[in-house]
């Protein structure tokens, strides 16, 4: 985010001011950015019942968390579902429709293709607060609840600053995705 002349890495931290050594406000920095940027204006949609909306946010934020958080740095495919199986479990089953694949699978390609590239859900998916289950299969088509999947997202984010705090290699893994995605912002913004 640019203001004025200055580049925003999240709400509350310039791009300027983040030091790939120092620890804390990496973290501080990253939790601003996703809180900031994706889980407070989810949050806020999900009040209203703007469900599409919270939706969208929803899956770029596994989108986002994905690319930081797992290994794979070259097919999205690979990495969106391997942060889905890891994150949610509602996502590790078996697609009814599709018993060789997971729903994670599914949520990939009609959610999270839909949404992202074309600005729909694809085979009639929906988001809905109608239904309690996280994620529920029925006639052929997909159904999730928002609710529920910015609450497991949120939950899983908890549980990803909580391992970067602690364990020194997922730090190290940590800031060597936001240097591989940021390096060119943080050298644009010190210039």
């Amino acid at each position: 985010m640019r203001i004025a002349d200055i580049l925003y890495f999240s709400p509350d931290y310039k791009f300027s001011h983040l030091k790939w050594d120092d620890k804390k406000t990496l973290i501080d920095a990253f939790k601003d950015r996703v809180k900031g940027f994706y889980l407070e204006p989810a949050k806020k949609l999900n009040e209203d019942k703007n469900g599409f909306a919270t939706g969208v946010l929803c899956v770029t934020t596994i989108d986002f968390l994905a690319r930081i958080a797992t290994t794979e740095t070259d097919k999205v495919e690979k990495r969106i579902l391997e942060w889905l199986k890891a994150n949610i479990e509602e996502f590790r089953e078996a697609d009814p429709d599709a018993p060789r694949q997971t729903l994670a699978n599914r949520l990939y390609d009609e959610f999270r293709n839909g949404l992202v590239h074309e600005g729909r859900i694809k085979n009639a998916g929906q988001f809905s607060y109608d239904f309690q289950e996280l994620v529920e299969v029925g006639d052929g088509i997909m159904v999730v609840n928002p609710d529920r999947l910015l609450n497991a997202i949120n939950s899983s984010f908890e549980r990803y600053i909580d391992q970067i705090e602690r364990k020194e290699f997922v730090f190290h893994q940590f800031r060597c995705a936001l240097m591989r995605d940021f390096q060119k912002d943080v050298e644009y913004a010190n210039r």
